[in-house]
């Protein structure tokens, strides 16, 4: 029988979720429907819907003809998606999360006789209308040894796929626990068969809420900051009505509005080693202010570039390798090349490292001469090049006169850049520079920043703290304990922001 503290969780704040995940667009499904298509506890995958799905989004097309698939590899494609855990869960869920990225092949008999494979596709990435969204509540779960149950209070599916998972507790409560009951469910005793799918998990008491993906520790839990300020606005009017809109309310509609959904797990997830993170919302704004600046151009044509300022310790590179992943897939007809440039081989180690575990294909110049080859050579996504390298390649390559190559400089207020920028320039007469630098900047190297145009995103110091994301402060590998005077910052921060425009 329900308890009260139950009741209070239900009405504060699991049932105005569903709310406004319905107004959203989600269809509510009963925890007794859900089961049925489910089949069982264990299972987790909504098989009718998914099944639907599948033969609704895919089809082939031989000699001039369409044709539907093979009512048997249709079958295969749902067992195939449903990986076993034998490898744990972080490695499963990014085999899941290739499938759902890529699709998988399956061969089919053709009318001549001959077989060919072709592609079945989980989900319509570029037409998000023609995926189906459903909510479930009180989701029932089997434990993976069959003793007893969990009950997560909300999943979110994708075309009959767990996508996410919402903890909801009443206001009183704090998020500790709502966090420590996630992570207790993906563990190997409780029920990792629903997490193996999921991307986004969120835990939430109405006032706060905090969000991660898969396997993510507690401490890497994160706040969601809306910088869309308008378009937040203009979806709470359509969802939240007759009351006061809560954190919550804008946190669901920030993270689980279906573009944001498939969008935050399409460009804004990566696997590094045994890791799966997620965008912090400074990280997905940045790229996001980085891609709008990036489609004005000049009147030669070529694009506008400009700083990401922000501050050491809020993921910069992660930021550069989402960044690279955007461009890469959205701009795949023009064939973008990313050319990422580093000052200090510890920074390029690093960086090249983080890059490597994306299974981005990524090529790290070793010399001068190395770099002019990788920078004619098309086989790599990612050229990687310490700056000093563009010594030799100004001397031996002839200008490269495309503007769709991006040329990501990382700590570029050194005064370094300033002398081996006319070098790159040299190479890349017309490219699009992104310069993206984390520590208070010198009256000097002001006028190396300016080189790259004007101020794309900022993240400061005080924003770091404010968000706990930053304590303590990283600077140049030392711990620096420092109290932040957050008008300080802001002013100087102004200062920058008018010293770069001015230019």
């Amino acid at each position: 029988m329900p308890r009260a503290k139950d009741y209070d969780e239900r009405n504060i704040s699991q049932q105005p979720a569903i709310e406004v995940l319905k107004a959203l667009g989600y269809r509510y499904l009963t925890p007794e429907e859900a089961e049925a298509m489910r089949g069982n506890q264990f299972n987790v995958i909504l098989k009718d819907v998914l099944e639907e799905k599948l033969r609704e989004l895919n089809s082939y097309e031989y000699k001039g003809t369409t044709y539907r698939f093979s009512e048997r590899n249709i079958q295969q494609a749902i067992r195939d998606l449903d990986e076993p855990l034998t490898d744990g869960l972080v490695k499963t869920n990014e085999k899941i999360y290739e499938s759902l990225m890529l699709g998988r092949s399956y061969t089919e008999n053709l009318p001549d006789g001959s077989k060919k494979s072709f592609t079945i596709q989980y989900i319509d990435w570029d037409n998000i209308e023609k995926n189906v969204f459903h909510v479930v509540e009180e989701v029932v779960v089997e434990k993976m040894d069959g003793q007893g149950t969990a009950r997560p209070d909300i999943v979110l599916y994708v075309n009959g796929i767990p996508f996410a998972v919402i903890e909801c507790k009443k206001a009183s409560i704090s998020m500790e626990q709502g966090i420590s009951q996630m992570i207790r469910n993906q563990g190997k005793d409780y029920i990792p068969q629903l997490f193996k799918f999921v991307q986004i998990v969120m835990a939430t008491n109405k006032n706060e809420t905090q969000y991660a993906t898969c396997n993510t520790p507690k401490k890497f839990w994160a706040v969601w900051k809306e910088e869309d300020e308008n378009w937040l606005q203009e979806q709470l009017s359509k969802t939240v009505h007759h009351r006061l809109p809560t954190n919550q309310d804008k946190n669901i509609i920030s993270l689980f509005h279906p573009e944001r959904l498939l969008e935050l797990t399409r460009y804004f997830v990566l696997f590094d080693k045994n890791e799966k993170k997620i965008a912090r919302y400074q990280q997905y704004f940045a790229i996001k202010e980085i891609l709008k600046t990036v489609e004005e151009t000049d009147q030669n044509g070529n694009r506008q570039g400009g700083v990401i300022w922000h501050t050491q310790g809020s993921g910069k590179s992660l930021t550069m390798v989402m960044l690279a992943k955007y461009l890469l897939t959205e701009m795949q007809k023009i064939n973008p090349k990313v050319i990422v440039v580093t000052d200090r081989k510890e920074l390029d180690k690093q960086i090249h490292r983080t890059f490597h575990h994306t299974r981005l294909k990524t090529s790290r110049a070793t010399s001068g001469k190395h770099l002019v080859d990788l920078i004619n050579d098309n086989s790599a996504d990612i050229v990687m090049t310490l700056v000093h390298k563009f010594d030799t390649a100004a001397a031996k390559q002839k200008p490269i006169l495309s503007s769709d190559i991006f040329i990501l400089v990382d700590e570029s207020h050194r005064t370094q850049y300033g002398e081996l920028h006319n070098k790159m320039k040299q190479v890349f007469p017309n490219a699009c520079y992104l310069g993206f630098t984390g520590t208070p900047l010198m009256k000097k190297e002001k006028n190396t920043m300016v080189k790259f145009g004007k101020l794309i995103h900022a993240y400061t110091i005080a924003d770091g703290v404010r968000d706990k994301a930053i304590v303590p402060l990283l600077y140049e590998g030392k711990m620096v304990e420092q109290t932040v005077n957050r008008k300080a910052i802001d002013h100087r921060l102004e200062m920058i922001t008018r010293h770069l425009n001015e230019k």
